[in-house]
């Protein structure tokens, strides 16, 4: 009969606890959808919309027939000169992490001094209208900048002077400046990497 008073006394026992847990869970519940009320009352009032005209005043002008057909010629020649440019920055960070040697430099970057040169040839071709002509001429500089660059990396492959890489990656971020700016201009939202 003792364990019939332990049996009974254990079941009174797990029942209070049970009931003990289960007040515990709505309180709980009670708390956290009382800290909801408060945060959702706390929220102010609605924002006010702008109703500043800066927005109509940043709004770009539409391009003219010239200038569009004047983007249009300068893009291929703009996508050759970014993918050199990357190509002529890999082979300067793979000399410094020592994947490739001195010589190797040369080898990569000499091509691209003549592919910026061909670059520039084909944007000196290009007639832009009156309203980019100083837009033009920034990216020739760029392009030059460029080849400039590549002529000044190059000789790192006969002394191995870190000079030089320091030089032509000063004339690279000048290039890269410039021809994000046209970039802009020209290819509003263009992908721009890091």
């Amino acid at each position: 009969m003792q364990t019939e008073g332990n049996g009974s006394q254990r079941t009174a026992r797990v029942t209070a606890l049970k009931g003990f847990g289960v007040g515990v869970l709505v309180a709980g519940l009670v708390a956290l959808m009382a800290v909801a009320a408060l945060r959702e009352s706390a929220k102010s009032k609605p924002q006010e919309v702008a109703t500043s005209t800066d927005v109509e005043a940043a709004e770009r002008p539409a391009v003219t027939a010239e200038e569009e057909a004047y983007a249009r010629a300068l893009w291929p020649i703009h996508a050759q000169v970014k993918q050199n440019a990357v190509k002529m920055t890999f082979a300067g960070l793979a000399y410094k992490l020592g994947d490739i040697k001195r010589g190797v430099v040369k080898e990569r970057v000499a091509p691209l001094t003549l592919v910026f040169d061909a670059a520039l040839a084909q944007a000196k071709k290009l007639e832009p209208p009156a309203s980019m002509q100083a837009l033009h001429q920034e990216y020739m500089d760029a392009i030059l900048l460029y080849r400039d660059s590549s002529v000044t990396m190059i000789l790192v492959a006969a002394d191995g002077r870190d000079e030089h890489l320091i030089q032509a990656q000063k004339k690279s971020t000048k290039a890269a400046g410039l021809t994000l700016k046209v970039g802009e201009m020209l290819w509003p939202g263009e992908y721009k990497p890091n």
